[in-house]
């Protein structure tokens, strides 16, 4: 038989690999939300004219959502919402370089305004 020690070491073990294949085997959910929120970011982006200022970073987010659709699919959870997660902060780029440079064409269109403005008050 076992002594008291090896028993409790023997426990120990068990335990040790029961909690390993717990959390190995069981993985992440699908990430539907994730991808749900990235859809949403996206099209919070193209609401605000990000095809036009920063065509290249909506398309990028486009990208990295349809992977995370792909790779979700193939039950490569990990994969889909770290590519989710990406497609969101591409989309929030998108989204932010968009509204930058809407201001930067108002700002542009004042500074004319002011302009047109001095020269016929001379």
């Amino acid at each position: 038989m076992f002594t008291k020690k090896q028993s409790a070491s023997f426990i120990k073990v068990i335990a040790f690999a029961g909690v390993v294949a717990s959390t190995t085997g069981c993985g992440i959910d699908a990430p539907k939300a994730e991808i749900a929120y990235a859809e949403a970011t996206i099209h919070s982006a193209r609401n605000v004219d990000a095809n036009r200022y920063a065509g290249v970073d909506l398309e990028r987010a486009k990208g990295k959502l349809h992977e995370a659709k792909s790779a979700m699919n193939e039950g490569d959870n990990e994969k889909a919402l770290r590519l989710a997660h990406e497609a969101t902060a591409t989309a929030s780029l998108a989204q932010a370089k968009a509204e930058a440079g809407k201001a930067k064409m108002a700002e542009s269109q004042m500074k004319d305004s002011l302009n047109m403005l001095e020269s016929q008050l001379r």
